[in-house]
């Protein structure tokens, strides 16, 4: 018999793989909350709960404020890089989104970054502009981020020099910075293939519609250069936000060492990106990172945790807010062609 006939109706096929893919998403975020739970038992439960006691609520909403106006000015450097399709505030309501869904639901980042793209087409951005921007803004980000890591290695060489982290660490920024050279230098034939894949895909799905696409627009110096300058200024400013959260459990870390444990760590939940929420991930990064400073493992654990709560109670506000945009927009008639 041919080949054809035995092949399963492309429908039933595409079911299947997405119930595996959901399956495989959720054994990974199960996984994950078993090895924090692990990783704060082994740590000492007491030692984790009164050191996070000692944040307290008013602690809970200093640094829950704080973090406020990160989300806002990391919204305009994505309106930075997509400016022309809507104002500022859509794309700070937007990235609210984002963010929530990212940090606060079982899913990983990526389910961040459709909801934040989904935001933003409701708010009245073009979906072809939503999408690419997002693209252009994730490279900015992460570019910006880099600058801010090395730093945080320097200070580590300087302040624990022949720490047992330094190496491995410098081997993947090393890593890192050649994949980067290899991007930048063969950018346009990158930035033309991915043009032509989202083509193919939305052609698919929407064949009645005529796609082109531009993504280098979104890649212009006078978008990408100030996206990737309003990144490294908020990168940084996650220095002051964790040096305020130790000192507010009654952790004393200086500035530098403030600077280390949040850049290594951050880099270490990066790394985990697919696991949804980071769950186990994040804190085994803080834990790791906090190790070399003398830091008790309780305490980095604890750091995790604070920074978790203040996500939930900056998040949920906002997957409140995206629930209002879904119930406006579906309440908006449609009008008639």
């Amino acid at each position: 018999m041919s080949r054809r006939k035995w092949a399963l109706p492309r429908c039933i096929e595409s079911s299947f793989i997405e119930s595996r893919m959901r399956f495989l998403k959720y054994a990974v975020f199960v996984i994950g909350v078993a090895a924090l739970a692990v990783l704060a038992i082994r740590a000492g439960m007491h030692e984790v709960v009164s050191t996070l006691a000692a944040l307290g609520w008013g602690g809970l909403a200093i640094i829950s404020l704080l973090h406020v106006p990160v989300i806002v000015i990391m919204g305009v450097a994505w309106w930075s890089v997509g400016r022309g399709a809507a104002s500022p505030r859509i794309f700070v309501a937007a990235r609210w989104v984002r963010d929530s869904v990212g940090e606060v639901l079982p899913f990983s980042q990526i389910g961040g970054y459709l909801s934040g793209i989904r935001a933003a087409t409701i708010a009245g951005v073009p979906l072809q502009a939503a999408a690419l921007s997002m693209v252009a803004d994730l490279n900015a980000e992460f570019a910006a981020k880099l600058p801010y890591v090395l730093v945080a290695i320097l200070s580590l060489m300087a302040v624990l020099p022949g720490d047992y982290l330094i190496r491995p660490i410098l081997a993947a920024l090393i890593l890192i910075a050649v994949a980067l050279s290899v991007a930048f230098a063969f950018r346009k034939r990158l930035i033309a293939a991915f043009e032509n894949a989202t083509a193919r895909m939305v052609s698919r799905w929407l064949p009645e519609r005529e796609v082109r696409l531009d993504l280098g627009h979104y890649f212009a110096r006078d978008r990408f250069l100030p996206a990737c300058s309003i990144h490294l200024v908020m990168w940084f400013f996650g220095t002051l936000e964790a040096w305020v959260t130790f000192h507010l459990m009654g952790v004393h870390v200086s500035v530098v060492e403030a600077l280390a444990i949040d850049a290594l760590g951050t880099s270490f939940r990066s790394v985990g990106f697919m696991v949804p929420a980071a769950a186990g991930v994040q804190e085994a990064g803080y834990v790791l990172v906090g190790l070399a400073f003398g830091l008790p493992p309780a305490q980095g654990i604890a750091f995790s945790l604070a920074r978790r709560a203040r996500d939930l109670v900056v998040g949920v506000p906002g997957l409140v807010f995206w629930q209002f945009l879904e119930a406006k927009a579906f309440r908006k008639p449609v009008s008639a062609p």
